[in-house]
């Protein structure tokens, strides 16, 4: 009775699948949708009410789940976390990915390593008691690093303690070696799909550290054989980290120094053919990037989650808006990764801080809401072509879905432009230029309006 199955468990799952199927047997496993949470960027801020290290501007009255100037206090933390547990139920989630930045935004005077990795230990132990028997998948952000940004190439006391905590998540001895290197790893689901867990903070044009390098922690190196493996053996790849690549809509630059971002993104490129999809934080909204192929046809699609958070940014020249507290579920196809469909919750801020009681809800679901029949690259190039119309349902939705339902900023021709260009322009002069052409469209179009 049991030798079939301890045989079957080491098949790929698809032929495990064709084999059931093939003697009638009927399996809901084979045909099943399962679902992928993703939550990003809890920048939880213990300081809240008491010395408000994370606050950008002067809180008058702080709210119960915190403000939008600050950071997380722990009583957001808490009904999020909860929350995504209520919106799992009745749904096969299989696992989580949880993309960094645990650690508020505060100089570094302000922190430690025995502070920082206090900060994950504890958001580990909240996760790990709220989802006992769930696979995380746990990155690092910038901000998770002592000093800030500051990654190095190496082995250090932060992946060292760090470790200690997520060993059961990666399960994996075989993968410790390159977590404790570089923070990085990867591991196959029970579903045969394959996680590259990747530490893109190495990077980032905030990490003085790497700048000179060309291959910081061998990552590069590292990334590429896990990939090439992945094709001979027939998986299907799910690519996640915390800071992205691509250009960001704010700035209209690059999160990587440009010989990073060039290698980063031939490499995913290349190997297309076997990555089902890209997940990451980082930049507080929720928007996407599109990767094409030289025919120009979509390839590839790369989802960026908006955050926990509600820390909204203040520069001398700029001030960012105000965004809700956010989680996602994705849906997929066990069998092919094939990425589904899209759920994206919110908790209205101010109302719960009105009300002293949690409020969440959906801000959209991807396939009813965005006119698409799945998460496809080919259906996310559609939904950008439409949002080329800055008075069009699908870009008015988008300045809302992006700040998670919490304010839409008046939006010109330049801030049109820097969003769409966003989505299908992965290099800065290719942005660039996309952004030139397109201001000159929409100027037009917003100019007809008036």
């Amino acid at each position: 009775m049991h030798v079939i199955p301890r045989i079957l468990s080491k098949m790929a799952f698809p032929t495990l699948c064709a084999l059931f199927l093939l003697s009638l047997t009927r399996i809901s496993v084979c045909t099943s949708e399962g679902w992928i949470l993703h939550v990003t960027d809890f920048h939880w801020d213990r300081t809240y009410t008491n010395r408000d290290l994370s606050c950008n501007g002067l809180v008058n009255t702080h709210g119960l789940y915190g403000d939008y100037w600050c950071d997380s206090p722990f009583s957001l933390i808490d009904v999020t976390i909860k929350a995504m547990k209520n919106a799992t139920q009745g749904k096969d989630v299989d696992f989580m990915l949880w993309t960094g930045d645990s650690v508020l935004h505060t100089a570094d005077e302000n922190l430690s390593i025995d502070n920082n990795v206090g900060i994950l230990t504890n958001l580990t132990n909240q996760l790990q008691q709220t989802f006992p028997t769930m696979d995380v998948y746990a990155t690092y952000g910038n901000h998770d690093y002592y000093p800030n940004n500051q990654y190095p190439p190496h082995n250090n006391e932060i992946y060292n303690r760090t470790l200690e905590h997520w060993r059961n998540w990666i399960n994996d001895s075989a993968q410790e070696t390159n977590f404790l290197k570089g923070a990085y790893y990867t591991v196959k689901t029970k579903y045969g799909l394959r996680i590259l867990a990747l530490n893109t903070n190495l990077y980032y044009t905030s990490d003085k550290v790497t700048a000179n390098m060309s291959d910081p922690a061998d990552q590069f190196v590292w990334m590429e054989s896990v990939l090439k493996q992945s094709r001979r053996n027939h998986e299907m790849v799910l690519v996640t980290g915390h800071v992205p690549p691509g250009v960001a809509a704010e700035g209209g630059k690059t999160w990587f120094y440009q010989h990073f971002n060039t290698r980063m993104v031939h490499i995913l490129q290349q190997y297309s053919d076997v990555i089902i999809g890209l997940h990451f934080g980082h930049e507080h909204a929720d928007t996407f990037r599109i990767f094409y192929g030289h025919s120009g046809q979509p390839e590839m699609a790369l989802y960026i989650a908006p955050s926990v958070t509600p820390w909204r940014y203040k520069t001398s020249s700029a001030t960012g808006p105000k965004h809700n507290p956010s989680f996602r579920l994705i849906k997929y196809d066990r069998t092919t990764g094939r990425h589904l469909d899209l759920v994206q919750y919110y908790m209205d801020l101010p109302e719960s801080n009105k009300q002293n009681r949690p409020i969440w809800a959906i801000a959209y679901t991807a396939t009813t809401d965005m006119g698409i029949p799945d998460l496809s690259p080919r259906s996310m190039d559609n939904f950008a072509t439409r949002t080329k119309n800055p008075n069009g349902p699908e870009f008015q939705n988008h300045l809302k879905w992006r700040n998670a339902n919490a304010e839409v900023m008046p939006c010109d021709a330049l801030c049109h432009s820097l969003i769409y260009c966003n989505y299908m322009k992965l290099h800065e002069h290719e942005y660039k230029t996309c952004l030139r052409d397109t201001q000159q469209y929409t100027a037009s179009i917003l100019g007809k309006r008036k």
